[in-house]
């Protein structure tokens, strides 16, 4: 089985009420897409999935209520599974809302909570997290010789909940 390729363009974006000033929503990901491989299975075993951590995302949700980030995925003619959780360290401000568990994340998605009840007051409404992608392939699903490699462009909205 020959290595599947990931590359991951992010996509930020700000749903926000027209006389709400301040939302801000930026990502730190070191330069370019993400691209996740997973490598090659040997003789009767599945391949090693692929993860990425390098990508930090930092927001200042100043909508005046809760708020949250979503996401979705496009990537048409997906061959292989792609799955993404935040992780947001307890000692971030905004340490105090909900992170969901891992998504997968399916071509053609709709918006889907990632992480929910961001506080509207400082400190809490400003946070950061990590970005952790896991690429998974199974030796069934065939490769990207067979398939061709995934591309996904991934698009976070930073809300009023």
């Amino acid at each position: 089985m020959h290595m599947n390729l990931l590359p991951i363009l992010l996509v930020a974006s700000l749903l926000t009420p027209l006389a709400t000033l301040g939302q801000e929503f930026r990502f730190n990901a070191g330069g370019g897409p993400i691209t996740l491989q997973v490598q090659s299975a040997t003789a009767g075993s599945e391949p090693v999935d692929a993860t990425d951590s390098s990508t930090e995302i930092y927001w200042d949700a100043n909508f005046g209520v809760p708020a949250k980030i979503t996401v979705a995925t496009l990537s048409p003619g997906q061959s292989f599974r792609l799955y993404l959780q935040l992780n947001v360290p307890s000692q971030s401000p905004a340490g105090q809302g909900i992170t969901q568990p891992e998504i997968q994340l399916i071509d053609g998605m709709l918006d889907t909570d990632l992480f929910t009840d961001i506080p509207f007051s400082l400190p809490g409404r400003q946070g950061f997290g990590t970005l952790q992608y896991r690429a998974a392939a199974i030796v069934a699903e065939g490769n990207s010789n067979e398939h061709l490699d995934d591309a996904h462009i991934v698009t976070f909205t930073l809300l009023a909940q």
